[in-house]
């Protein structure tokens, strides 16, 4: 999966500083969407979230969207990522993910 962002200098060396600890964790703490079109998430920001996703929660919404051509998935809050391998070129950051494992809970109100 991908997801385009605009990602501040400091926080683009966040994840550099993760992607040399294979034990530091970063989690999207929101429901969070995302694309299958690479293409589609190159257009937004300046950095490239490349994620290998092994086990999450998430959801195929391009066949309630509008815009279909965007392929779009939606992660569940929680969603647990290692970085593992930071690349820049002039235009874009790319940061590359594995998913580890999703820790969600639900608690149900009676």
């Amino acid at each position: 999966l991908y997801r385009g962002a605009d990602l501040k200098p400091e926080q683009i060396t966040k994840y550099e500083d993760m992607a040399k600890n294979s034990n530091e964790y970063q989690s999207f703490q929101a429901f969070t969407s995302c694309s299958r079109n690479r293409q589609k998430a190159e257009e937004f920001g300046n950095t490239l979230f490349i994620m290998e996703v092994l086990f999450a929660f998430i959801a195929d919404l391009s066949p309630l969207s509008e815009y279909t051509q965007e392929e779009e998935e939606l992660i569940t809050p929680g969603f647990t990522m290692n970085t593992y391998r930071l690349g820049n070129n002039l235009e874009k950051s790319d940061i590359s993910f594995e998913t580890l494992l999703l820790m969600t809970s639900f608690i149900t109100l009676d």
